[in-house]
């Protein structure tokens, strides 16, 4: 009878068992025997190798360039960069050669060690990563370790990047103008297959950073997030037109058409997710929900976006009707955060809209409910009531879009029915009024304000409630 052993077993089960140990009892499977390490070696370089953090510092970059010469390179799948020192390492340093005081250091520290290593180009040693999919950057790196790596890809001959994301910290858009030679780069297919970016930005983004992503996902991006910070200076609307209409004759925000190029298009998206843009209602309904994508897109989340012009209560519901003509049909999330963000507008506040049809479980089924355009699809409709308290009434979005839509009707009496009326009430609009008086207040007596500032903001919080039976805590 023969012994039981792990090469007996179908390759199916193998994997299986393989997958579930730790790489250091891996290591002694394969040291087993040959066979063993033969029939194993295969699951332990994927385990070792599919995802890597590196280090940006040369010599980083100089032990990638071994692995990949190994022939390991196939199995990389996934990158993570970083900018902490793995030693006393300088970690601020060009990725394509090593610094002088590196080189000398290694020259003076025996005469009788061999020569440094040649300086290693990432943009070489990417073109042996035939497989790799997923770019990372971790907090540590800056927009300077962003940038260089980033051109680095572009300039290689790897296809198969479908991730790309940018360190989470805030990376000022300033700093990502490309002249017109580097965005010409990026059209040679390094990222054709790009589906998924998320950037962290901090500014206020101009048409040609929208113009490189549409560069880099005209062919799959499917998945867009872009978590902006708008500083004190980009909330200066005037400065805004400066930046992104010079040669606009009107200085009339209200006549701003598009801060997305004409020729911004993502054909293929699906999924999109807006932190703190200024945006015109044209931009989203024509460049980043255009009508031809409407059969397949599937997730919206746009969170204090600012809208020109300046009537958030008429943009918001353009997009909505716009959202309800073209159907949507594969729409299963929608979050809109519109309560308590301060427009200088304190006659109403906008609720915040959410549905997730993926969350509801048709208990007699098994199976998730209907999408949005059917009638029994619920929408939670949230409101700021007062400075701490919320009020939640869920409503068909679809339905009230549909009836106000076909009566003709327009956008106050569908915020009015969305919100039971409760939109433009004290408590609703409590926080904005708040903040109101202390900006004018600043604005006419300094930082420090008016001295009766306070008493007046007691005297708004202290207004009388005629709706706290609605409220939900």
């Amino acid at each position: 009878m023969e012994r039981p052993s792990l090469l007996l077993l179908p390759p199916e089960i193998t994997d299986l068992i393989f997958s579930t140990i730790p790489i250091h009892d891996s290591t002694k499977l394969r040291l087993l025997c040959k066979s063993y390490n033969h029939r194993f070696q295969s699951h332990f370089r994927t385990k070792i190798f599919t995802y890597l953090r590196l280090n940006t510092h040369p010599s980083t970059i100089h032990h990638l360039s071994k692995i990949t010469q190994s022939g390991v390179g196939p199995w990389i799948q996934h990158i993570t960069f970083s900018s902490k020192p793995l030693s006393k390492l300088n970690p601020n340093i060009s990725l394509s050669s090593p610094s002088d005081d590196h080189e000398n250091d290694y020259n003076t520290s025996s005469k009788y060690l061999p020569p440094p290593p040649p300086p290693n180009d990432l943009t070489e040693i990417l073109n042996h990563l035939p497989n790799l999919r997923l770019i990372d950057f971790d907090g540590s790196c800056n927009i300077t370790n962003w940038k260089e790596i980033i051109s680095s890809i572009s300039k290689s001959q790897v296809s198969a990047i479908e991730t790309l994301r940018s360190p989470p910290g805030k990376m000022l858009v300033s700093g990502l103008l490309l002249s017109p030679s580097e965005m010409e780069q990026y059209s040679y297919g390094s990222f054709d297959r790009l589906k998924t970016l998320e950037m962290h930005t901090e500014g206020m983004p101009m048409q040609n950073f929208w113009s490189w992503i549409s560069i880099i996902g005209r062919n799959c991006l499917e998945d867009l997030t872009i978590r902006n910070s708008r500083n004190d200076i980009d909330n200066d609307i005037n400065s805004i037109i400066d930046n992104h209409h010079q040669n606009s004759i009107s200085a009339n925000p209200d006549h701003i058409d598009n801060f997305l190029p004409q020729t911004f298009n993502l054909p293929h998206l699906k999924r999109l997710h807006l932190d703190d843009l200024y945006l015109t209602v044209k931009d989203i309904t024509n460049h980043l929900l255009p009508s031809h994508i409407s059969s397949q897109f599937e997730k919206l989340n746009l969170t204090k976006c600012h809208l020109l012009p300046n009537d958030p209560a008429q943009n918001w519901f353009i997009i909505l009707t716009h959202l309800k003509t073209h159907t949507f049909p594969k729409l299963t999330y929608l979050k809109l955060s519109l309560s308590g963000y301060y427009n200088g507008i304190t006659t109403y506040d906008l609720p915040d809209l959410k549905f997730n049809t993926n969350e509801i479980i048709i208990s007699s089924a098994g199976k998730t409910a209907k999408p949005w355009n059917q009638r029994n699809t619920k929408c939670e409709v949230k409101l700021r009531s007062g400075e701490w308290n919320t009020y939640v009434v869920r409503k068909s979005l679809w339905e009230e879009l549909d009836r106000v839509m076909r009566d003709g009707l327009g956008e106050e009496v569908f915020w009015e029915s969305l919100t039971n009326g409760k939109w433009t009430s004290d408590r609703a609009t409590r926080l904005k009024r708040i903040i109101k008086v202390g900006e004018v207040s600043r604005l006419e007596y300094g930082e420090r304000g008016d001295p009766r500032l306070w008493e007046r903001i007691r005297a708004i919080s202290r207004e009388v409630d005629s709706d706290c039976e609605d409220v939900w805590y």
